[in-house]
């Protein structure tokens, strides 16, 4: 029973030991509230991510110079401690039959938007929809034809984006939901796991029996009588 007792107790702590970090959910980026997004691939708008679900939101389609297109250049940073888990399509008014998103490591996008090899130096990039509402980007962008390609989440460091649309009659809203998660620290999750051992019943009588053994001495076992 008592054996039984530890063996949950360790599962409890361990997995509340290794649970992401939960944080508030944010709009990081909104062009409606804070001006249009850099069309420069070589100095995007920066922003700063938190724990949680960071929201960016924009237009992309029309621009002030006739047959320009209007791009988005983005770039934010992950923090140290905390990784990117998700990019979820949270709205999409796209003018054809998708839009595109592309993701680079660093702080620019080192391409044009005219590139037209398929080999390129994206991490990844995905075409988004309306039908593609409430989908996780993610795993499509890092399995993306032509890409760098990448595993799992993303760990921290600055990142680019880049969001453009073909269509120029009328802006085109999309919205995103990058979901930043807290890295446990393995020095935490380790010293849970030796206190999970220490603790477990009948180690410290296995240790003592192995020191004596060691020492060439038999260890001392004191009998409780009823008086």
């Amino acid at each position: 029973m008592h054996a039984t007792l530890h063996a949950i107790l360790c599962t409890t702590a361990l997995a509340g030991g290794v649970a992401p970090t939960a944080g508030a959910d944010l709009v990081v980026f909104d062009e409606s509230r804070d001006g249009d997004a850099s069309d420069d691939r070589f100095a995007p708008t920066a922003i700063a991510l938190g724990g949680g679900v960071n929201t960016i939101r924009g237009f992309v389609g029309p621009s002030p110079t006739v047959d320009v297109h209007d791009l988005d250049y983005i770039t934010f940073t992950v923090p140290e401690g905390f990784r990117l888990d998700s990019f979820v399509l949270q709205a999409a008014n796209v003018g054809g039959a998708f839009s595109f998103v592309g993701l680079q490591a660093g702080p620019i996008v080192t391409i044009p938007a005219d590139w037209t090899a398929l080999e390129t130096p994206l991490l990844g990039w995905a075409h988004f929809g309306t039908a593609d509402v409430g989908q996780d980007l993610l795993p499509f962008m890092a399995v993306s034809p032509g890409s760098v390609g990448f595993r799992g989440p993303l760990e921290a460091g600055t990142y680019a984006l880049w969001i453009m649309e073909l269509d120029m009659s009328e802006p085109h809203l999309y919205s995103f939901g990058l979901g930043v998660t807290a890295v446990p620290a393995p020095s935490a999750i380790a010293l849970l796991l030796l206190a999970c051992v220490i603790a477990r019943p009948g180690s410290r009588h296995r240790a003592a029996r192995a020191e004596a053994a060691s020492n060439g001495t038999t260890p001392t076992t004191r009998t409780l009588t009823a008086t």
